[in-house]
């Protein structure tokens, strides 16, 4: 099974994939641009709910997200799947944020630069709120 964002092949179903997918989010906040740098490429753009991040926004934004990640990140892929350059995946999972338990649900979509592996852009929409509560970002 895939383990991380660059490995993946094929078409899996939530009770194929056992082992949750490493996240830009998880790490130190230090760690961040070895991280994004190993992982994309230095064109790279990221939109989140209709926010589109270049590159350094980006980065600025993860290093940010890492320091409110303050315990435990367990996403659970439901379903992935890869057409040649193209990913897409839908999770669902809880993080800890700032010391609240999070609940949350991610669809995603990327491209990879075949000769590198790496991914040339991310969009994402997703909705996050507090465990058995109603999402409270994300919603319009």
């Amino acid at each position: 099974m895939p383990e991380c964002v660059i490995d993946y092949n094929g078409i899996y179903a939530e009770s194929e994939v056992q082992s949750p997918t490493p996240s830009f989010y998880p790490g130190e906040p230090e760690d961040a641009k070895s991280y994004v740098e190993a992982l994309s490429t230095p064109t790279f753009y990221h939109i989140m709910n209709n926010e589109r991040l270049d590159y350094d926004d980006f980065l600025k934004g993860l290093v940010k997200w890492r320091g409110l990640v303050t315990g435990d990140y367990k996403p659970v892929v439901r379903e992935f799947l890869r057409d040649g350059d193209q990913l897409a995946a839908r999770m669902t999972g809880t993080i800890k944020l700032s010391g609240t338990d999070t609940q949350f649900e991610s669809f995603m979509f990327a491209k990879v630069d075949k000769a590198t592996g790496k991914m040339e852009w991310l969009i994402e929409r997703s909705i996050w709120g507090p465990v058995g509560g109603a999402p409270e970002h994300g919603v319009n």
